[in-house]
């Protein structure tokens, strides 16, 4: 990414990872993301562009610190920030380790997420690590590929729009069950600030190159907005919605019983071009599952997208209506997703998954780079748990 001028966030760029952040982010409230890209512009005016650094650019000995969004989207569209928050979270972040950060890092690209990132790193005079910690939206702050590399979570600093700020030292599964009632009663939302690791570390678990896919996809791409990802986006098939399925009684979810925020859904999809199969997507909170003519053809931890054959904007699959063309898109999950470890991570938080992962092991040695992991592209899944 040379020359430096040219890695450098400001406003016209700022704009082109706002459009590209919607990619990942199905289902996002519009009003949150408006809100938090307002607060990204502002501090990019009042700081100044934030640089674009590559993760192995940081070197050991040196500090970065991941951010997030904690809690509801639409509290944030209710309750403002300041502004200040995310300052103040790494402050006390930074306090609690008695070392300063060197560089912030997105916990994901996808929609207020990455927007936070820039605002923290603008604020805080800090460059902006090219990557994430996911490569794809998952819901716990646990469920990352950094404690697939056996990097701590904790400590955990909060900062609230009500000017509170709290540090959390706990297990990382511990840590979403203590942080999440605080968020609740600071108003339903908060910054984190959190995983803390040197350069090294951050190189060898990080998902690469996730702002500037954003970026990418937000720029000029002749209504592909995957034009320039890498690895390229799996294309299944275009089609026509023609149902769209409830189950009468929403069942529990497979990570032990506890609801998921959205109901279940199947969207089915007749192909309109080539070989004429027809699509069943199977959906709770996200697509889970594609079958093409009853055999499986995608699964999680990949992201299955629906795209607008209009625009090429992805939708929702609360939106989905039968009428409605659409062309399905996998974007294939980071390797350390495919590892045994990744998939019991990613099924912790209720995902789905197919060809559950054998090993008995309850408690495997963390894999300090799975990142060199195989992608297993020419494996089919063999078993739908549901």
């Amino acid at each position: 990414m040379t020359p430096e001028e040219e890695t450098a966030l400001d406003t016209a760029r700022l704009e082109e990872l706002a459009k590209g952040a919607l990619v990942l982010a199905a289902g996002a409230e519009h009003s949150s993301y408006r809100a938090s890209l307002d607060w990204a512009r502002a501090a990019v005016a009042e700081h100044g562009p934030v640089p674009l650094i590559r993760p192995g650019d940081l070197g050991s000995g040196r500090m970065s610190v991941t951010v997030s969004l904690l809690g509801s989207s639409a509290a944030l569209a209710e309750q403002l920030p300041t502004g200040e928050e995310p300052r103040r979270a790494v402050r006390a972040l930074e306090r609690r380790l008695g070392k300063a950060a060197d560089a912030v890092v997105p916990l994901n690209t996808a929609a207020e997420n990455a927007l936070l990132a820039v605002a923290t790193a603008a604020s805080c005079g800090l460059p902006l690590v090219d990557g994430d910690g996911c490569g794809r939206v998952l819901p716990l702050l646990e469920q990352t590929t950094f404690t697939i590399a056996g990097i701590d979570l904790a400590p955990v600093a909060l900062a609230t729009p009500a000017g509170d700020v709290v540090v959390v030292e706990a297990a990382g599964s511990r840590v979403e069950e203590l942080v999440r009632p605080l968020v609740l009663a600071a108003g339903g939302w908060a910054v984190a600030a959190c995983y803390a690791m040197d350069g090294e570390r951050l190189a060898a678990a990080v998902v690469p190159g996730t702002v500037s896919r954003a970026l990418a996809a937000g720029g000029p791409t002749q209504g592909d907005p995957f034009a320039l990802w890498q690895p390229k986006p799996r294309r299944l098939g275009i089609g026509r919605i023609t149902a769209v399925e409830h189950p009468a009684t929403p069942g529990p979810d497979a990570a032990g019983g506890a609801a998921l925020p959205s109901r279940p859904t199947s969207v089915v999809v007749s192909e309109t071009e080539g070989l004429h199969r027809r699509f069943r997507l199977e959906a709770h909170n996200e697509v889970l599952l594609v079958l093409a003519d009853g055999a499986p053809a995608a699964a999680a931890p990949d992201q299955i997208l629906m795209l607008s054959a209009a625009d090429q904007r992805v939708l929702d699959v609360e939106r989905a209506m039968p009428g409605i063309e659409v062309e399905i898109v996998v974007i294939p999950a980071a390797p350390a997703w495919h590892t045994p470890q990744g998939r019991r991570l990613a099924a912790a938080g209720g995902l789905i998954l197919l060809s559950p992962d054998p090993d008995p092991d309850p408690d495997p040695e963390p894999e300090p780079d799975a990142r060199h992991a195989k992608h297993p592209d020419a494996e089919r899944p063999e078993e739908t748990r549901w």
